[in-house]
């Protein structure tokens, strides 16, 4: 609040001829999508529906000094107050894509001549760029509803999308309209200079500006505002930045040029750009909202947009460090402005082309971070906002004098019914007060014997405006209030019945008074109950939840019964008793172990506990549970429908409070007991021979530790029995369970095995490395070995069915089953091998040469021819024979190679030579 001598506080009321105007000039409101709001003079805000104005970003608004609405304007149409296109209204060189697109001025000392200034935008080369232009609106015209008698009368040949207006003073009541756009007489792509035009009463708009250099601004995109008070000036410019300024109401000048630097962004991503901007009444906060620059492509996706809204102390040495980011999330950029009522709205969209049905609003703006008391979307609204809201002139916002008396910044004022209040203005000598109630004007005998006090007793919006009668017009000083008298709740008596500590009757009993506060309050949410010692409500009692109730004094509980939002009152009585009932420690049935967790711990569902005690005990009162008789009986961690016995494996006490109508009629133990389920082996596999069937083998249950008889048993084939004899595979399963009716399931799994069938062998002989493969089937899993002909091992038991570097001779295969040992499988192979030399010389040793791998079994048909060197045939050898003894008609033929010729049985053909050594 501004204090009774800050002699620049500027105010514009339609109390005196002095000043011409007031707030009540923007009392309504129409933007977005056929969007519109009015303020009403009981303070109120309702929605307008009416409006034929549709745009994306700029639109203004115009009401008369008792706020009926005059016309409006995206800045190209003109309608009037009953929302038909004013004559000659249309074709204006405004732009709905432009910021700020236009802004209504009244000519000072003519409430009939209006100045609509307008700002273009431009989208490119086909899209000309018509720079900063007037037109003027009669109001005295067409039987009161208005014409444009002047149009766009060029004043800037280019400028960017702000326009800005103040009151100069309050005795020539001219007005600034202040724009940014370049150097008239430099073009360039820079918006680098202010210009300010002066509206007298005179002659009007003056043509000649008073310009003030700027920074080189290229982003024409963001709002332009005046504070208040007419002293700063504030430039949002997109990405070109944002720009605090002084301003000198006197002269028109733009000085003191400083950057506000925004911190803000989004963990770092999505970088925050101004673009609404607006100042508090009372000229030292400002508040921006900012939004993410997307890429093209996402321009029009909602997920893609983030904005934020902050405020930034004035009157902080480095204003950019003062930032207080209020509100961020997902949004589009929207425009800012101050109400009549001293709130704060901001549009709001979900990308450039969707708009929202809301406006949020900051409640308090004179006070610093969260205490501005933001609400996002908090006015509901038919039609969609879009980015913009109407501009006016700042002046109609000026800041009121406290009249409340508590040094509070907010002009409003929340009282109870049946109070009263008294407003305080300054006390002036030879001053006059004129008080107003919702527009208003009191008679002299509201005021008794002070005209600068007035006693309120009912709800309203309260304004005095006080001529001090000095001829100063600057002087002159206005208050307003918005007072509430909210209703006073209901407060109930109750009887709260509470169950003995100890079963003894008198003694002291602690009690939970909270457990009253329903009845108390009516079951009214927005109500709360405090408690007190004594019928004044002076003496509090400092813990209700363990109050310590004497049965053998039994006193009244006085109450306070308080509505949480509005802080009105009402008192009632709460009357304590005790109650001896005694409810018996009751048992339910005991929960097995869960299967997985076997920890003693299960989970209880009280519920069905509760249905238990209610019928042994033959009542339907309801039941609560709780882990200690402590919070029973003071009713407090309520165990709710279902409890875990985490604290006491096996066996946990807890307490059932049982209750008559709120009253405890008493409380019992509640014994909750988890029963070990049967300890038995893991699920087993097993595996039967196919060979041995039918014989038996046999499936065990599996206790572990224990008695089998112990227990009872059922198995997936019908039997009972902790044994069974099975010999077919297959899945077999028991359910094993104790004396405590707990079971637990045992899974064995039968599969079969078997001996091998040995289908092939296949040898690869008569080569460096001579080979046999086995080729088997069957249900087991085979390991192979080799024997030769005189049963010593070659090689042992593998895996593999493969043996190499097998030396010519007769062998026998082995495969045995190893998976579960059913046996072994046989069969005789032979590798077929010629010796490279033989030494007849009778001394038992290689004294014949004969084919390795022929027998009677192998190959007995094969045909043995051997030659000389000269390839005359020497002998043709019996392959079942002993061989060739290197005789020739009874003669030793000499040392030397001999060649020979085979054919094997099977068709196979070798020739090769030997060596006869003696």
């Amino acid at each position: 609040m501004l204090s009774i001598n800050k002699k620049t506080l500027l105010t514009f009321a339609l109390f005196s001829t002095i000043i011409c105007f007031s707030q009540k000039e923007a009392a309504n409101w129409y933007f977005g999508d056929n969007a519109g709001i009015r303020f009403n003079n009981n303070g109120t805000v309702t929605e307008l529906t009416d409006g034929k104005l549709s745009t994306t970003e700029g639109c203004t608004t115009i009401s008369d000094a008792n706020g009926n609405l005059l016309f409006y304007t995206d800045g190209v149409t003109v309608w009037n107050k009953n929302h038909d296109a004013m004559a000659n209204g249309f074709g204006l060189f405004g732009d709905p894509s432009s910021t700020q697109s236009a802004i209504v001025v009244p000519k000072p000392n003519n409430p009939n001549i209006y100045y609509i200034f307008t700002v273009d935008a431009s989208a490119g080369q086909n899209d000309p760029d018509f720079g900063f232009n007037y037109s003027i609106v009669d109001m005295t015209l067409n039987g009161g509803l208005g014409n444009v008698t002047t149009k766009n009368s060029n004043l800037l040949p280019v400028s960017s999308e702000k326009v800005t207006a103040v009151v100069k003073d309050c005795v020539s009541q001219s007005i600034w309209v202040i724009t940014l756009a370049p150097n008239s007489t430099k073009p360039s792509d820079f918006h680098d200079t202010f210009f300010a035009y002066e509206v007298n009463s005179s002659i009007g708009l003056v043509p000649i500006p008073i310009t003030s250099k700027a920074a080189n601004i290229v982003d024409p995109r963001g709002y332009l505002k005046l504070s208040p008070d007419g002293t700063k000036l504030v430039s949002a410019n997109a990405t070109s930045g944002l720009f605090i300024y002084d301003f000198n109401k006197e002269t028109g000048v733009v000085s003191n040029e400083k950057p506000i630097h925004i911190n803000f962004s989004l963990n770092g991503q999505k970088p925050q750009i101004p673009y609404g901007v607006e100042f508090s009444q009372s000229n030292e906060l400002l508040y921006i909202s900012t939004y993410y620059e997307t890429n093209e492509d996402e321009g029009h996706n909602p997920n893609a947009q983030y904005g934020a809204l902050l405020q930034y102390d004035l009157t902080a040495t480095n204003i950019s460090d003062s930032e207080f980011v209020i509100d961020h999330r997902k949004t589009y950029r929207g425009g800012l402005q101050l109400g009549p009522n001293g709130k704060i709205y901001r549009a709001m969209n979900t990308s450039y082309i969707v708009g929202l049905p809301y406006l949020s609003v900051i409640n308090e703006p004179n006070n610093i971070g969260a205490a501005c008391n933001y609400v996002h979307s908090s006015l509901k609204l038919s039609h969609n906002a879009r980015q913009g809201l109407p501009p006016f002139i700042t002046s109609f916002f000026s800041e009121k004098i406290d009249i409340i008396g508590n040094d509070s910044k907010s002009t409003e004022l929340f009282l109870c019914e049946g109070d009263s209040y008294t407003l305080k203005s300054p006390e002036i000598s030879g001053a006059t007060y004129i008080w107003k109630k919702n527009g208003v004007t009191l008679p002299d005998n509201t005021f008794e014997l002070k005209p600068f006090e007035l006693k309120v007793t009912e709800t309203g919006l309260y304004e005095v405006f006080i001529d001090p009668n000095t001829g100063e017009c600057d002087k002159t000083l206005e208050g307003l209030v918005d007072i509430t008298f909210h209703p006073n709740p209901v407060a109930y008596n109750y009887t709260l019945t509470q169950c003995d500590e100890d079963g003894i009757v008198g003694g002291i009993t602690r009690i939970n008074l909270n457990e009253a506060s329903t009845y108390l309050t009516g079951n009214d949410t927005e109500l709360s109950a405090s408690f007190y010692y004594d019928v004044a409500r002076m003496d509090e009692i400092p813990n209700p939840n363990t109050y310590g109730f004497d049965a053998n004094n039994p006193l009244p509980v006085y109450v306070k019964v308080i509505n949480t939002k509005t802080g009105c009152f009402d008192f009632s009585e709460l009357t304590l008793t005790v109650s001896i009932t005694q409810i018996n420690t009751f048992t339910p049935k005991p929960l097995c172990d869960e299967l997985g967790s076997e920890d003693g711990i299960n989970t209880f569902n009280l519920d069905a506990i509760t249905n238990e005690i209610q019928t042994v005990n033959n009542f339907t009162f309801p039941i609560t549970y709780f882990e200690t008789y402590d919070d029973a009986l003071l009713e407090q961690n309520n165990l709710g429908s279902f409890f875990k016995n985490n604290k006491h494996p096996y066996l946990q006490t807890i307490f059932a409070r049982v209750e008559n109508n709120n009253n405890c009629y008493g409380i019992s133990e509640v014994n909750l007991i988890v029963n070990k389920l049967p300890t038995i082996e893991a699920d087993e596999e097993k595996w039967y021979c196919l060979n041995y069937a039918p014989q038996l083998i046999t499936l065990n249950a599996g206790i572990i530790n224990d008695i089998p008889s112990n227990y009872a048993y059922k198995w997936s084939t019908g039997e009972n029995t902790p044994e069974i004899d099975i010999n077919t595979p297959g899945i077999y399963t028991v359910t094993v369970t104790n004396a405590n009716g707990c079971s637990k399931d045992r899974k064995i799994t039968v599969k079969p095995s078997n001996i091998a069938t040995i289908e092939d062998i296949d040898v690869k002989d008569v080569t460096r490395n001579n080979t046999i493969t086995v080729f088997v089937s069957g249900e087991g899993t085979y390991q192979y070995a080799l024997f030769n002909e005189n049963k010593e091992l070659i090689a042992p038991y593998q895996d593999s069915n493969l043996f190499e570097n097998i030396r010519p001779g007769f062998y026998t295969v082995y495969v045995k089953d190893v998976k579960n040992n059913c046996g072994f499988s046989e069969d005789n192979v032979s590798v077929i091998g010629f010796p490279k030399v033989f030494t007849p010389n009778g001394d038992g040793f290689n004294d014949t040469w004969q084919v390795y791998g022929v027998s009677s079994m192998f190959q007995p048909h094969t045909k043995i021819l051997i030659f000389d060197r000269f390839g005359k045939l020497i002998k043709e050898i019996n392959p079942l024979g002993k061989g060739w003894d290197g005789l020739f008609n009874g003669n030793e033929l000499p040392v030397d190679d001999y060649w020979f010729s085979i054919k094997l049985q099977d068709g196979r053909v070798f020739k090769n030579h030997f060596t006869l050594k003696r």
